[in-house]
């Protein structure tokens, strides 16, 4: 754990090889051109940015019970990201293995984002913006409340199952089974 309770910390050109928790218990912490190698890279982290990094699929459960992060320009190969977490924004992030990902998370923007492969992202979560999102992963948007998408493509098996005020709009959808027992879900031009 190298970074254990670090604050006001940047770290660049950096490389956390394996091991588990290499920023654990931190806050205020910047990450740019920083590579992810072992397990549990963030947990407990208040206050990030995450810039031009790469988590690789080792650095699985990557990032827990952290909040107000902003991760910008990013490509994660890692499953089970994101999890019990407020105010995460995420812009131009490729997740390649999006199994198990943003589950139960407060407050989520998402700008030109990319998911791959997985399964139940977005479950429990609410407070959801998304402007531009390409998706791949079955059994999206699962239990999720407040959530507004736009310019999205949404290839699914199930999707938006339990939901609450949702707002679909200038998106394509494509899948199997939509909304079953929503509330207020609504498709605007889609």
């Amino acid at each position: 754990r190298p970074f254990f309770e670090s604050h006001d910390l940047r770290i660049e050109n950096v490389t956390i090889v394996d091991g588990e928790s290499g920023i654990k218990q931190c806050s205020n912490i910047e990450a740019v051109n920083c590579r992810f190698i072992g397990k549990y890279p963030f947990w407990h982290v208040d206050g990030s940015l995450i810039e031009n990094c790469y988590f690789a699929p080792g650095s699985r459960s990557a990032i827990w019970y952290s909040n107000d992060m902003l991760m910008r320009n990013t490509v994660i190969d890692a499953p089970k990201l994101f999890r019990e977490m407020k105010n995460l924004t995420l812009e131009n992030v490729t997740i390649n293995d999006a199994d198990e990902t943003f589950w139960n998370i407060d407050g989520l923007t998402i700008k030109n984002v990319t998911l791959r492969e997985g399964t139940y992202p977005f479950m429990g979560s609410k407070n959801i913006e998304v402007d531009g999102l390409n998706s791949e992963s079955k059994y999206v948007f699962q239990y999720v409340k407040n959530v507004v998408i736009r310019n999205a493509k949404i290839t699914t098996k199930d999707a938006f199952w339990e939901t609450e005020n949702v707002t679909i709009i200038d998106s394509e959808l494509n899948g199997e089974y939509l909304g079953w027992h929503p509330k207020n879900l609504k498709l605007v031009n889609c």
